[in-house]
């Protein structure tokens, strides 16, 4: 395994908190001259991104309806700017010569248009390999840290790749003169000691398209030109097929994902560019104002201060016979179907950020558009409140975090029309007011056992001060919860604690079961689980 070590910046925190603080995520995302009140009632630590640019407008400062800063900070709530990383449109550029330069190439070197995200204008995925979009991306990233964001999430970082629609999403898109030349720079790297017939041999290149040493890496006149190549092949519609010898080095991009594992051209690169990105955020943040801005993306990254996942169909975390992923908002004949458990997925997700990005809070949230998100707004409005009490308290079970839905940028009705904020609001009130529970806990390899079905159970570990907690989150669950009550929990924790207390956001006041332990063996009784039970050891 690889691990990516995060670097410690030893820069102030933000002015709203420090990230590892927050315990109370909220999802509001505006336009960049936009404002959701609803922001103010939830009072969340922050939210995973206020404010987008996912259009043309956010290239100017004017743009910006930075005030609202100043009141996100009077509630004491983080302000996260963002946009995308990968979407852009004719607008954007003074030029159809600079957009057509800006843009992904499929593999005969044409721009990969993106028709299928409905937009009334073409757009299409910018190109990370190009160091002037590197640079474009800045330069709205920098209008953001001038306007005062604590910080940035920069959305879809590796979504170029996927060949959209046009090619049934097949991979073939990212096939630019930049990545050329840098394919070719790693190949060399890779492969110090190759002659002219190992390359032949190993990749069956041929003497006239074959990486040279003595010539520049973006000659692809003279040097190594991939894409001849895979014309040559036949491939140049379907690169990635697995009979191109090739297909392996380039590598498969995943959507919103950066494995510590993978060390394929595609990820080396597009992580070196990525790193550049961040560090450079944060040096500009640095240098201009003195202090730290807090850096997420959409998925699983290295270098971020949290990761913020999206939760969508076809993600690629969970395999499952149907190739729709792991089902993030579960339902049956349009009902809840709280009787699934999440436990196992979102730990694959705390597991995989600890190897790609080290120990930075991982946050959940129901992405959009797509079913998932259809599926959660046609719920009865009691089966969405039991939708976070189960799966929101599933994540906090498992040492993630979930972020409350208030609004999404497609006009969905938000939560104050589905009459959701004065539970959201009661709701999250109970792990603000018991923040020191839930925040930097890892999960415990220590069983734990329950006497009664239908219950997912874990055991916490805070990283640094040791404390442990059992989280126990009821699924005996049809069209509604069905309390259970009078049954035992048992864990071997290694060493007895001296005093136990039970908290939920089910009832107002703590609870002292009756326990016994032994030899680190402790074994309790729990007269009642609603939803969800916290028992602090």
């Amino acid at each position: 395994m690889v691990a990516v070590a995060l670097v410690a910046w030893g820069q102030p925190a933000p002015a709203a908190g420090a990230v590892g603080d927050f315990v109370v995520y909220g999802f509001s995302q505006s336009d960049v001259h936009e404002e959701d009140p609803q922001v103010y009632e939830l009072d969340p630590d922050t939210t995973i991104r206020a404010i987008g640019k996912w259009s043309t407008a956010g290239d100017e400062a004017a743009d910006y309806n930075f005030t609202q800063i100043d009141r996100y900070h009077a509630k004491g709530i983080a302000f996260m700017g963002s946009g995308t990383a990968s979407v852009i449109f004719p607008k954007d550029f003074a030029t159809a010569e600079i957009f057509d330069d800006m843009s992904t190439r499929d593999a005969d070197g044409n721009p990969v248009p993106h028709d299928e995200f409905g937009f009334p204008e073409p757009a299409r995925r910018g190109n990370i390999f190009n160091p002037k979009y590197r640079e474009y991306l800045l330069s709205w990233a920098r209008i953001q840290v001038d306007g005062g964001v604590d910080g940035l999430n920069f959305d879809e970082i590796n979504a170029g790749f996927s060949g959209g629609s046009k090619y049934g999403f097949n991979g073939n898109e990212g096939f630019d003169d930049y990545a050329i030349a840098d394919f070719n720079r790693y190949l060399l790297e890779k492969y110090p000691a190759f002659t002219a017939a190992d390359w032949k041999s190993r990749f069956g290149m041929t003497d006239d398209n074959i990486p040279r040493r003595d010539v520049p890496a973006g000659d692809l006149a003279a040097n190594f030109n991939y894409r001849a190549y895979l014309r040559a092949g036949g491939w140049n519609r379907d690169p990635l097929n697995a009979v191109n010898p090739l297909a392996r080095e380039w590598g498969r991009v995943v959507a919103n994902r950066m494995y510590a594992e993978d060390t394929s051209f595609t990820a080396t690169y597009i992580r070196r560019y990525w790193k550049e990105l961040v560090d450079k955020t944060r040096a500009y943040s640095w240098r201009t104002r003195h202090r730290n801005v807090l850096i997420s993306s959409n998925g699983l990254w290295p270098y971020v201060d949290f990761n913020s996942v999206g939760m969508y169909p076809w993600n690629p975390d969970e395999q499952t016979p149907d190739f729709r992923g792991a089902d993030y908002v579960p339902v049956v004949e349009g009902h809840l179907n709280g009787a699934k458990s999440l436990q196992s997925q979102y730990r694959y997700l705390k597991e995989q950020s600890a190897r790609i990005a080290g120990h930075v809070p991982v946050v959940v949230f129901i992405d959009w558009p797509n079913d998932m998100m259809t599926n959660y707004l046609n719920l009865p409005l009691q089966e969405k409140k039991d939708y976070w009490q189960i799966f929101g308290a599933e994540a906090y079970a498992n040492g993630i975090f979930p972020a409350f839905h208030l609004k999404d940028t497609v006009g969905s009705p938000t939560a104050t029309d589905l009459g959701m904020m004065d539970f959201f609001k009661t709701y999250t009130r109970f792990y603000k007011d018991r923040r020191a529970i839930f925040s930097d806990n890892v999960i415990s390899p220590h069983a734990v056992w329950v006497s009664a079905a239908h219950i997912a159970a874990s055991l916490l570990v805070q990283r640094g001060t040791g404390k442990r907690s059992l989280h126990l989150v009821n699924h005996n669950y049809d069209q509604g919860i069905t309390p259970q009550s009078g049954f035992t929990v048992e864990a071997d924790l290694g060493s007895c604690p001296r005093r136990v207390s039970l908290v939920s956001p089910d009832f107002p006041q703590s609870k002292s079961p009756a326990f016994s332990c032994r030899h680190g063996k402790l074994k309790l009784t729990v007269d009642r689980l609603d939803h969800y039970n916290i028992i602090q050891l």
